[in-house]
């Protein structure tokens, strides 16, 4: 897959070959289908995230992931019980015309909120940006957290994807460098 990384956020680093390492280990170790194709993932700052936010889903509040289906949308999740078709097979398959321009939908991590709600609870801002990389993955394997039963499979989903990131060796990220904190940074989110 040619996943790609974009930073869209001032004074934020990110080791891009771990956030590959972590889509790479999710897309093999995940019970879950995921859409085929490559993914997108941003790194945004609030004022990007607020404007996409409000543009695609009519609610400019703060919010910590926003995520777009591609060309294969799914709407329930669908469990596997065996692991992905090797490497080898996948390539062969795209050698062949496989699914080499298809998307799979694009995942948007806003960094400041990870900031905010590492202070609050207690966590790492790596390990909410993982979080918020894990959360955006799964809507687009079809996971849904707008109902509450919804809400307890998905953050069980979540419990579950990240600890075979760490039973992989991907998680958490190590080399991240977060902006320098501003008043406006550390503003309560409405969410």
């Amino acid at each position: 897959m040619n996943d790609e990384i974009a930073i869209a956020c001032r004074g934020f680093r990110i080791s891009r070959r771990e956030v590959k390492t972590v889509l790479k280990r999710l897309r093999e170790r995940a019970p879950w289908e995921f859409p085929s194709g490559s993914l997108s993932v941003a790194f945004a700052d609030d004022a990007r995230t607020c404007a996409l936010h409000a543009r695609f889903l009519n609610d400019p509040s703060k919010t910590d992931v926003i995520t777009f289906p591609g060309d294969e949308v799914f709407t329930k999740p669908r469990r596997r019980d065996v692991p992905a078709e090797p490497a080898s097979r996948r390539r062969a398959a795209r050698s062949r015309g496989g699914d080499d321009d298809a998307f799979a939908g694009e995942i948007v991590v806003c960094v400041p909120q990870a900031a905010r709600a590492a202070a609050q609870f207690g966590t790492t801002p790596a390990d909410e940006l993982l979080l918020y990389l894990v959360h955006g993955w799964l809507h687009l394997a079809g996971l849904d957290d707008i109902a509450e039963d919804d809400r307890v499979r998905m953050r069980a989903a979540e419990a579950e994807a990240l600890e075979i990131l760490r039973a992989a060796g991907a998680a958490p990220f190590s080399r991240v460098v977060f902006p320098k904190i501003s008043e406006s940074f550390n503003e309560k989110s409405s969410t």
